[in-house]
């Protein structure tokens, strides 16, 4: 059996000659950008229960958000998020992801019941802007995963709350049958129309 050592010890012959045949190119890819944006987790939180039973969607969407994380060294080993709780992540901009208006909100709601995100303002959609900026909901990466599945863990400090206007969109359409397949045919007969 070889060992780590003696493998090391035969490949560096072969780098040396590689280098002196291939001057002035290195063994890393020089077009990878060094400097881009990282997401590290730590292997307590890869080996939590909140994260292990995480659907599909609602890793990926974790994913999004660690990646929004604005992060600032503040000593040799320790790094800050400066934008915990301020961290925007827009319906729209979700939908250009790939995600869908159902699985952004049902991630949300799986990453708040498990402990790993939390809302700290909650927007209004489906507003106009006001002057440039609408009113989005901002979200806080949180830690209370590191209880999820014990008594001691916390429920999220500000729940997402369902937007429960009624008489208006399609609550109001649903609730009259005859007005909804009137809706239905013409919606039908100007695709017709365009086909």
């Amino acid at each position: 059996m070889v060992t780590v050592a003696e493998k090391i010890k035969q490949e560096l012959p072969n780098a040396k000659k590689w280098r002196q045949s291939n001057p002035g190119i290195d063994w890393f890819n020089q077009e990878y950008k060094t400097d881009e944006g990282k997401i590290y987790i730590t292997n307590e939180l890869l080996n939590s229960v909140a994260y292990r039973s995480l659907s599909r969607v609602a890793m990926l969407l974790y994913q999004d958000f660690l990646s929004k994380r604005i992060m600032k060294k503040v000593s040799k080993k320790r790094w800050v998020c400066e934008n915990n709780g301020k961290i925007v992540f827009t319906v729209t901009e979700a939908l250009k992801k790939g995600y869908s208006r159902d699985q952004f909100r049902n991630g949300i709601d799986e990453l708040q019941s498990k402990g790993l995100l939390d809302i700290t303002h909650q927007g209004k959609g489906g507003r106009k802007p006001l002057k440039g900026m609408s009113d989005v909901s901002l979200y806080f990466i949180d830690d209370r995963w590191k209880k999820y599945g014990t008594e001691d863990f916390r429920p999220p400090r500000n729940p997402r709350v369902k937007d429960g206007r009624q008489g208006r969109g399609w609550a109001l359409i649903n609730k009259d049958p005859k007005r909804k397949k009137e809706i239905i045919r013409k919606r039908n007969e100007t695709i017709r129309k365009k086909l």
